[in-house]
């Protein structure tokens, strides 16, 4: 059996940050987070909260048991230097519980560190990416 790489290793967390997001499951967010003042975390349209007590408070704020998220990943890189490591992403998560059902697109940063216990999320940081609805192309306004 092949080693795993880096990479892998990195986007293993990457997706245990989705999964813990998509299952609204906190004790598994916090295996995902370093849990210090370094940790920051910016929700599409918020301003950077930073330390993991702010960070872990936005979750259980966030975090409806009843909400159902499909979350779907797109354009994913990876970028490794030493003990750290970025990784992008296009971010869609379809909320199937709400009337009307919702979605969110945004592109998504995430950067993390090399630890003794593996790779852990110091920044996660998303940014909406607004849709646009156009009826006619040429009638596109530049803001």
């Amino acid at each position: 059996m092949a080693e795993t790489s880096e990479k892998d290793k990195i986007l293993e967390a990457n997706k245990r940050f989705y999964e813990a997001l998509g299952k609204r499951d906190l004790a598994l967010m916090k295996t995902v987070f370093v849990r210090d003042e370094r940790a920051g975390c910016m929700h599409p349209g918020w301003m950077m909260l930073r330390g993991w007590e702010a960070i872990m408070q936005s979750w259980e704020n966030i975090f409806d048991p009843e909400d159902r998220l499909r979350i779907r990943l797109h354009n994913v890189t990876v970028d490794i230097v030493g003990d750290d490591a970025c990784v992008t992403c296009i971010q869609e998560l379809t909320y199937v519980r709400r009337d009307p059902v919702t979605m969110n697109v945004s592109v998504s940063t995430n950067l993390f560190e090399k630890t003794d216990s593996g790779w852990l999320m110091v920044i996660h940081h998303a940014s909406p990416i607004p849709f646009v609805n156009e009826k006619d192309p040429r009638e596109r306004k530049i803001q």
